[in-house]
């Protein structure tokens, strides 16, 4: 028996199975990462150095580098982008501020300093993982912070250096300071989100539109409407959908049954407003500086956004 020759696969049969494939991985930079406590461990914070050395609050900086394997991991933000929830275990309900910083070292010194400043939430001190939400634009290598009144959001064991302790809490806009002492693991961790147009929202989850700066929410292609649009001898009035830059251009209209139109030299502009406007024409294109004819004026409108459209008038000069 002659077996039939198979047949080729469709070129949509490949395509769909492609993109099937394509789907199941996500996008390259378009992923949430988590850093800072992996919050395996539970408080347990021993001495509280933020009240037992000092009146209070004081910054706990996550900065850990383990002496023995299994030692508490903690990380610095891996990449740049907005932090957009962080997680804390603690044993104590009391308000804490979420804080970043760059942490150098001279000698065996943990020399820190803020960079920026988030939230200030209340724990409900369960020692279960809480989480609360953030809008922090973080810059990659920065660590983690939490100013607090205590150490109740601490892990502690022993090890070469975990979480140094500054007392009056680092302020932003202070140069690096070394601390006044270090405590065990901070039980603290972010989730960061890239930020592709730089308008310091994440893009998964906070950024309806991440590639127009100015939109949160769903993305704006249109670009102004322009309409009622009136050419008198010395001026021109329109109404304009949404604020945005004009360019005026005054077409001729050439002999024929159908219009040909050809631009005249020169050009001039609006700065339009949402609403009414009302633009003076240039001397050289008031009527009575037009020879007598079939014109048309051509509206070039665009938004901020960079979003353009194009209108015409049509008028006549007798």
């Amino acid at each position: 028996m002659t077996r039939a020759p198979s047949r080729p696969r469709s070129s949509l049969t490949v395509a769909l199975a492609l993109t099937v494939v394509l789907l199941a991985f996500p996008a390259a930079g378009h992923a949430a990462q988590t850093f800072g406590s992996l919050l395996k461990n539970s408080p347990a914070p021993g001495p509280n150095p933020c009240v037992d050395t000092a009146p209070g609050p004081c910054t706990l900086v996550a900065y850990i580098n383990p002496n023995d394997p299994g030692d508490p991991v903690t990380s610095p933000a891996p990449a740049s982008g907005v932090i957009v929830r962080f997680r804390i275990r603690s044993s104590g309900a009391e308000p804490v501020t979420l804080r970043l910083a760059t942490v150098t070292k001279q000698g065996d010194t943990v020399l820190a300093q803020a960079t920026r400043t988030g939230p200030t939430v209340t724990t409900a001190g369960t020692g279960d993982i809480e989480e609360f939400p953030a809008r922090l634009r973080v810059v990659q290598g920065e660590h983690l912070a939490l100013d607090a009144p205590s150490t109740r959001m601490v892990y502690n064991q022993g090890g070469n250096e975990y979480t140094p302790l500054y007392a009056p809490p680092l302020i932003e806009g202070q140069g690096p300071r070394g601390p006044g002492g270090i405590t065990g693991e901070l039980l603290l961790q972010a989730v960061i989100e890239p930020d592709a147009d730089g308008d310091g929202f994440g893009d998964e989850t906070q950024d309806g539109c991440p590639r127009q700066a100015g939109t949160q929410g769903a993305c704006d292609d249109a670009g102004p409407l322009v309409s009622r649009v009136r050419v008198g001898k010395r001026a021109v009035r329109y109404r304009l959908s949404e604020a945005g830059s004009l360019t005026f251009r005054v077409q001729r209209a050439r002999p024929g049954r159908t219009p040909r139109y050809r631009s005249l030299r020169g050009r001039f502009k609006d700065a339009g407003e949402a609403g009414a406007n009302k633009r003076t024409l240039p001397r050289r294109f008031r009527a009575r500086r037009l020879g007598p004819g079939r014109y048309r004026l051509r509206i070039t409108a665009r938004d901020a956004l960079g979003n353009q459209t194009v209108t015409t008038k049509r008028f006549r000069v007798r």
